[in-house]
């Protein structure tokens, strides 16, 4: 049923006989509402500022109309324009204010409110955006009221699930997380579960899976339909009035021109738009997975309009208009479509049916009008598996881990002998009985995990324990492009260099040491229909089965028998919202130690639970280490040895008698070490180490690696008792090297309530830092850190404030000390610097925002404070490894042949500079035939002044640069009969025109981006260029020099200058663009330094690349460019129209003038896909057209090329060719261009443009 309604009355009134409507009246509400099991409220970007329409009355008025429980959902951009702003923010008390009137629409009632984040809330897309949805969150929260809540938390995506009936569940998602450009939580280190977009699309339909015989309605800021701006339509205003989008009261009228912004909103989009790939690809996961579950519903908000379509059984609600309007159009799936501020109403009934209801609201409707209405069918009924009765399994049976890493004598030489024998050896298993296990278990939901599948289980406690495959399944680790090729043969072989059923003997050398583990045991889980829908996946699979610790685990001695475990999120939540929540580091410490014992290098955040336990008003939080599959992780054969390097994968050096570099070994724990590990001094890891080397006895080694069953120990077991000592004896001096690293830049991180940092600098240059909790007024209190920093350990400390009222107070004199950073936080801070140091540079630096800081300062400090909020942000996974690594160059032209070299990458970090501090790049090759050689070095420092880099280049060609030269003009000729006229001494027709020369090139730029897509260059430029007379042969260039007043090859002609480019680049894919827009503008004004004339060139180019139909298939493809000299020049430095680069089918350089100017007209159509074992590969074919010509007049106005001094030739070529793309990460292409002087091949990596 379906109705466009003008006003709100119940359908059931709509009788046509006055004598019964009376009894109606009364009758109808009370039938109606007892269909109603739960109301959901859809309310979407309500988040504008100074919103004083009457939504949130009507709203308001229909939750306490609502007899049965309702949730109201906002439906994210909950604060305009950019989120929540930081506590000192002139934004602030607006930001809140907005907030508090959304959540005033709900108050005083019974309905649950749950706000949901959208783009707007992370702060547009911006580098902090995680930083504005975790204060919204943190706002929320302080409301302290259990029936407002904000999902998903913590910057993470999802899914949350709600059982809102017994046939009803809802799922929410922050569908802002896979779009946003600054992936803060999608490392391996982040906390969240989910870690990248495939991840989310896998628990998605887990979740749909798991509740297959409920409707599931998909809650979402943006949705997968829309027929509004964000889905590319837009109305006529938007293209006579385009300014409009900026202003509401900008009516500039700007036809044609006015069409531009709509239209590329339309084609191509931002991320924010569903014609972006990026939004599509999500769009696209979320449909899929909707298609096989009818029924479904998506709700979501985004565009600014009440909008409701089916597309087959599934529905799609949009309600974006909490706040205003934009232009929307019923057309394709859609049912419903007006652009009207207001919200959506949708009332799930008893028999698995629902209502929708969309309430227009505004000056003309203040009390509200129920403009439309559908019933939402029920969904089909779904019978499940039986899984009642009793099962009949064996005890036991007798399994292999695997039979996929067998391998041959080369392939070990290569790859490693490695546990292969452990993981094809048959032992005895018992059976996993669900029902009996535990009393009894019960699937909850698929795992997380990047190689491993994981199921987890609960018992009737609500404690839950976790299957987890030995098999590993490794595709998800590596990069689609690659998958099912020879590199995941590579990555799947090397699951043999873990030990397959290492994490059995863990646990009896955690106790001896003194660190908490799980209890895993070895199962064989059968074809159980308990199982249920997790059937198919876990049958018949060799599994560890054990403890989840989560919450109340006070029974288990092994988790200190605490009565509450968290996550690493949870607990970095509680350490920044109250000092009194504090981490044993030295529990900590030995938790990490054992971890370097054993080789476990896979130690990243979310590979940790934490046990609380309470001492007074303080509560502590103990490591709990999980997954211990990468423990006795071994490194054999020549390719693994090769890429564990220090310079690549240094966490891969493997299990062996000594540890080869601690800080590699302990790459995934990089950000987890810097984060616990900050107040311990070396002392305290010397005595760690002893403790760890007294418990972990010879008898204890033994003991835990003869748990493995008698036909595993067998193998390495010996072997593996010998490494596990010697580690044990030498671990002083790898865990030093790893103190050593850690200690050189620490940072030392308050909380959310008031914090005193005390700072004294002694004469010997130590450091000693007190962190006490304080009062608002600053009274110390209780110290909760303390530490003293050697200046032969340490170069920086950073002292961050974050929220609360902070002081940090730093005193003391010294001739030289360490550097201290000074970061605020939201508050207000203030910084009282009153130490010396002899030291030539200020050794202190303050960071804050002006309006919530006071510095009293000695004359020590830098003031580095400044208004942008993100000067006081606080990034715990900013530390990046410096590196150092060889490279391979290599290089060809026609006259010296094959270059061959190498050189050396050197990359260092420093403080806030992303994405790093300095980059050197060094290369030298020579051409063994001709020994000519290139030397060249790049080299960039990171924000050297503002946010401006420094981009230093120089490059040495000496001599191997060769080039055509046909002479000047657009007609100038080039004979292919040359080289056989009396005379003329060359061995073919296109090296009498070839010319080469040595350059020396040397740039420095300031560079800096604009916006997200643009960069600007700019800066000197110097040029040396030396032609080179060949001997023994003509060469055209040799007849033109003649005509010169001077000799161009007797001496070097040197230029020096200003030069700047400006390049902006929005495109799907660098490589292989389908849709967007590059375009770049470079300028040089350059001087001949001894004499002669200065010149100035300026180039430009366009491209536009488009398919109509996402993934495309045909792509058009155009480019259209010039440029323009001035001045006086040499020939080499004119405007070249070239047959490589910009009109295919000519030579190289062969057209030269004082200006040109090219087009290109390209279309490329994919015709396969498929996948072959070395890669997979895309193929396509092309057709071109190029057209382009110079401009030239010498001293006398005429073009000398033209018999006429005028010329009107426009040069044409046409051609196609073939490409593919190997790994879908690069393109090889083959073209043939024709053109009036022939045909040529073009063999390049990449598209022309």
């Amino acid at each position: 049923m379906r109705e466009t309604a003008n006003f709100a009355l119940p359908d059931c009134m709509r009788i046509p006989f006055a004598f019964v409507l009376v009894p109606l009246l009364l009758a109808c509400p009370g039938r109606m509402h007892a269909q109603v099991e739960h109301t959901l409220f859809l309310v979407g970007d309500a988040g504008e500022p100074f919103f004083d329409s009457p939504v949130g009355a009507v709203l308001h008025k229909q939750i306490t109309q609502t007899p049965n429980p309702s949730t109201v959902l906002f439906l994210g951009d909950n604060i305009y324009p950019r989120g929540m702003p930081p506590e000192r923010s002139p934004k602030r008390e607006e930001a809140e204010t907005i907030m508090t009137m959304q959540v005033g629409w709900v108050k005083g009632t019974d309905a649950r409110a749950v706000f949901i984040p959208g783009n707007h809330d992370w702060k547009k897309g911006g580098r902090d955006g995680l930083a504005a949805v975790l204060r919204q969150q943190r706002f929320i929260d302080s409301l302290r009221d259990d029936r407002i809540s904000f999902l998903p938390r913590n910057g993470c995506p999802g899914p949350e699930v709600l059982e809102l009936t017994d046939n009803v569940v809802l799922v929410i998602i922050d569908s802002q997380w896979p779009l946003h450009p600054w992936k803060e939580t999608t490392e391996e280190e982040s906390p969240c579960e989910i870690k990248t977009a495939a991840d989310l699309a896998a628990a998605l339909s887990d979740v749909y899976a798991r509740y297959y015989d409920r409707r599931i309605i998909l809650a979402a800021h943006h949705p997968a339909v829309t027929y509004g701006e964000h889905g590319g339509v837009f109305g006529l205003k938007d293209h006579i009035f385009p300014l409009t989008a900026v202003n509401p009261k900008l009516y500039i009228p700007l036809p044609i021109i006015g069409s531009l912004y709509p239209t590329y909103r339309s084609w191509f989009g931002n991320v924010q738009d569903l014609a972006h790939p990026l939004y599509r690809a999500y769009a696209r996961q979320v449909m899929n997975i909707m298609s096989d579950y009818p029924g479904s519903v998506m709700v979501a908000g985004h565009d600014h309009a009440l909008q409701y379509a089916t597309i087959g059984e599934n529905y799609f609600i949009v309600s974006g208009s909490g706040s205003k309007t934009y232009h929307v159009k019923k057309k394709g799936h859609a049912l419903f479509a007006e652009s009207v501020t207001g919200f959506a109403q949708l009332d799930l009934h008893r028999d698995g049916s629902a209502v929708v209801t969309f309430w227009r609201v505004d000056d003309v409707n203040p009390n509200g009008l129920a403009v439309y209405r559908d019933t939402l069918a029920a969904p089909a009924a779904v019978e499940a598996e039986p899984a009642t009765g009793d099962q009949q399994f064996p005890d036991s049976v007798v399994v292999r881990a695997s039979e996929k890493y067998a391998a041959n004598t080369w392939r070990k030489c290569m790859l490693g002998e490695n546990y292969r024998a452990e993981w094809s050896q048959p032992i005895k298993v018992p059976v996993f009985d669900i029902g009996s296990e535990k009393g009894g278990l019960e699937p909850v939901q698929i795992g997380g995990g990047m190689q491993t599948v994981s199921l987890r289980l609960r018992d009737s406690l609500g404690r839950e324990y976790t299957l987890r495959s030995i098999e590993k399944y490794p595709e998800a680790a590596v990069p689609e492009p690659l998958r099912k090729t020879f590199a995941q043969d590579l990555v799947e072989d090397q699951i043999s260099a873990a030990h397959p059923y290492a994490a059995l003997v863990v646990p009896l050398m955690a106790d001896a040491v003194g660190v908490y583990h799980t209890n895993p045991k070895l199962v064989y889980v059968p074809d159980d229909p308990r199982l249920g829908v997790y059937r198919k996946k876990f049958a018949n699979m060799l599994a560890l089965f054990e403890e989840r610790p989560d919450e109340d685990w006070s029974h288990e001695p092994s988790f200190g028998k605490s009565s509450n475990i968290i996550g690493t999120s949870r607990l970095l939540e509680k350490l920044q919202e109250d000092n009194d929540n504090l981490v044993d580091e030295k529990q900590v410490l030995k938790s990490r130690l054992f971890d370097l014992v054993i080789g476990d290098w896979d130690r990243h955040d979310d590979q940790w639970r934490w046990a609380e336990f309470e001492e007074g008003k303080q509560t502590y939080y103990q490591p709990i280490p999980r997954d211990r599959d990468q423990t006795f992780f071994v490194n054999e054969g020549i390719l693994p040895r090769l890429w564990s390097r220090k310079w690549a994968m240094p966490k891969f050096e493997g299990f062996d008698d000594d540890i080869d570099w601690a800080p590699g070994l302990a790459f995934n724990a990089r950000h987890f070490d810097r984060s616990f590990l900050t107040s311990l001094t070396q002392d305290d890891w010397i005595q760690a180490v002893r403790g760890i080397q007294q418990g972990l006895t010879d008898s204890v080694i033994v003991s835990a690696i003869r748990q493995w069953p008698p036909e595993i120990y067998a193998i390495h077991g010996e072997e593996i008792i010998r490494k596990l000592k010697s580690r044990r004896d030498n671990l002083m001096d790898a865990a030093l090297e790893l103190y050593r690293f850690l200690a050189r830049e620490v940072n030392v991180v308050g909380s959310d309530k008031h914090e005193a940092f005390d700072v004294v600098r002694q004469p010997d240059g130590k450091v000693v830092v007190d962190v006490y909790k304080s009062s608002k007024e600053g009274e110390r209190r209780q110290q909760i850190y303390h530490r003293v920093f050697r200046p032969e350990e340490t170069k920086e400390i950073r002292l961050y404030g974050r929220g609360g009222i902070d002081r940090f107070d730093i005193k003391g004199d010294a001739p030289s000390s360490i550097l201290i950073r000074v970061i605020g936080g939201e508050d207000m801070d203030s910084l009282r610097d009153v130490s010396t140091v002899g030291a030539p540079r200020s050794r202190t630096i303050f960071y804050d925002t002006p309006s919530s800081s006071f510095l009293q300062s000695s004359g020590n400090v830098r003031d580095r404070r400044e208004s942008d909020p993100m000067v006081n942000e606080y990034d715990r996974m900013a530390f990046r490894y410096d590196r150092l690594a060889p490279l391979i160059y290599g290089n060809f032209n026609p006259d010296d042949g094959l270059f061959i070299g190498g050189g050396v990458l050197y990359q260092n970090h420093g403080f806030r500079k992303e994405p790093f501090r300095q980059r050197h790049i060094a290369l030298a090759s020579i051409a063994p035939r001709t020994s000519s050689y290139n030397l060249l070095y790049r080299g960039i420092f990171t924000g050297v002044t503002g946010k401006w880099n420094l981009e230093v280049a120089a490059d040495i060609k000496a001599p191997n640069f060769v080039n055509n030269f046909f002479g000047w003009g657009n007609e100038s000729v080039f004979d292919d009969d040359i080289d056989d006229r009396p005379g003329i001494n060359a061995d073919d027709a296109i090296d009498y025109y070839r010319f080469r020369f040595e350059e020396i090139r040397l740039t420095a730029q300031l560079t800096r981006p604009i916006g997200n897509y643009t960069e600007l260059k700019i800066g000197p430029s110097y040029q040396r260029v030396e032609l080179e007379r060949s001997k023994g042969e003509d060469r055209y260039v040799f007849d033109y020099a003649e005509t010169l007043p001077y000799d161009i090859f007797e001496r070097y002609n040197s230029f020096a200058g200003l030069q700047f480019e400006l390049e902006s680049a929005n495109r799907d894919d660098a490589i292989v663009t389908k849709r967007g827009l590059y375009a770049r503008l470079a300028g040089r004004a350059m001087q001949a330094v001894s004499e002669g004339e200065g010149f100035t060139s300026l180039d430009g180019s366009v491209a536009l690349y488009h398919t109509f139909r996402y993934p495309g298939r045909l792509i058009f493809a155009i480019r259209t460019g010039g440029g323009i000299n001035t001045g006086t020049y040499p020939f080499y430095q004119a405007q070249i129209l070239d047959g490589r680069t910009e009109i295919r089918g000519f030579r190289k350089t062969r057209f030269y003038g004082d200006s040109r100017f090219y087009t290109n007209l390209e279309m490329r159509l994919q015709l396969t896909s498929f996948r072959t074992y070395l890669f997979p590969v895309s193929m396509g074919i092309l057709g071109f057209h190029d057209f382009g010509r110079v401009w030239y007049e010498d001293e006398e106005g005429n073009d000398p090329s033209a018999s006429s001094g005028r010329s009107d030739v426009w040069h044409r070529t046409w051609g196609g060719g073939v490409w593919f793309t190997p790994f879908n990460l690069t393109v090889l292409s083959a073209e043939l261009g024709h053109s009036p002087e022939g045909n040529l091949f073009y063999l390049r990596l990449g598209f022309l443009f």
